[in-house]
C-alpha cells in the first residue's frame, strides 16, 4: 500500500459529485503554544520510564518539539516537505537545528527510508486531518514498526467538532471545512472506544487519559506490557 507524496488531494464530495481539493498542511495552527499536559504529565511520565528518543509525527511548527527538547529528550520531527517550507514551519525548525538532540524526516520518502527506532511517539491532532483511512492505517503500522517493545504513544484529538453531517460537505469519511476557499481541510473524528479499538489493532494497549475537557481526547499507549505507574 503506497504512502502519499503530496499533502494535496483531488477528491468529490459524497453527494454531490463535486470536486473538493484538500491541503492537510491547511490544518495546521502555527500560533497555538505547546498543549499544557505535555509539561505537566508527558515529560514526567517519559522520564520516569526513561525515554530518550521521541518521533514526532506530523510535527507542523514544532510546538512540542521544543519543550521536549528544552526536557532533555532526542525529538525526531516529521512533516511533508511543502508543510517545512511554509515560513513559521521553516523558522521553526532553523531554530530547533541548533539544538544537537533535534532531527527531522521528510514525509513520506525519507520517513521510510529511516529505519531508526523510538522510545515514544506523539500523534497530536493528526489522523483526524488525513482524508484516506487506508493512509491513517499505514501511519499507524509504520509508527508500530518504530517504537520499541514497551515503549509508548501519546495522542491527541478532539471530539464534537461540530462537523457538517450533510452530503454536500461529506468526503471520504468526514467532511471538507472553508467551502468559499479553493483548497480546503478536512476533518474527521472517532468516538473514545473507536480511537482505543483502532490503536489496539495494531498493538498499542490504552494505559491513561489526561483530556482537560469534554472534547479532548487525549490518550496514552503503549506498546507491550507497561503501565503508567
Amino acid at each position: 500500500m503506497a504512502l502519499w507524496a503530496s499533502p494535496i488531494y483531488k477528491l468529490r464530495a459524497v453527494g454531490s459529485g463535486k470536486p473538493i481539493i484538500i491541503d492537510v498542511t491547511s490544518s495546521v495552527s502555527p500560533g497555538l503554544p505547546p498543549h499544557g499536559a505535555i509539561a505537566e504529565h508527558v515529560i514526567p511520565f517519559l522520564k520516569r520510564r526513561d525515554v530518550t528518543s521521541i518521533i514526532d509525527f506530523g510535527a507542523g511548527a514544532l510546538r512540542h518539539c521544543f519543550p521536549l527538547l528544552d526536557a532533555g529528550f532526542n525529538v525526531c520531527a516529521v512533516e511533508f516537505e511543502q508543510n517545512f517550507q511554509r515560513k513559521v514551519c521553516a523558522d521553526a525548525r532553523k531554530r530547533a537545528e541548533k539544538r544537537r538532540r533535534f532531527r527531522s524526516l521528510i514525509w513520506p520518502d525519507q520517513f521510510l527510508d529511516d529505519r531508526k527506532t523510538f522510545d515514544a511517539a506523539l500523534l497530536c491532532y493528526v489522523l483526524q486531518v488525513m482524508p484516506k483511512p487506508s493512509e491513517r492505517k499505514r501511519v499507524l503500522r509504520e509508527l508500530a514498526d518504530r517504537i520499541t517493545n514497551d515503549g509508548f504513544l501519546v495522542y491527541m484529538s478532539r471530539y464534537n467538532q461540530g462537523i457538517p453531517d450533510d452530503k454536500i460537505h461529506r468526503v471520504e469519511d468526514g467532511a471538507y471545512r472553508w467551502p468559499d476557499r479553493e483548497e480546503h481541510s478536512f476533518y474527521t473524528e472517532f468516538e473514545t472506544d473507536e480511537t482505543h479499538k483502532m490503536f489496539d489493532r495494531y498493538g498499542f494497549k490504552h494505559i491513561r487519559s489526561l483530556s482537560a475537557r469534554g472534547t479532548d481526547q487525549f490518550f496514552v499507549y503503549v506498546k507491550g506490557s507497561g503501565t503508567w505507574v
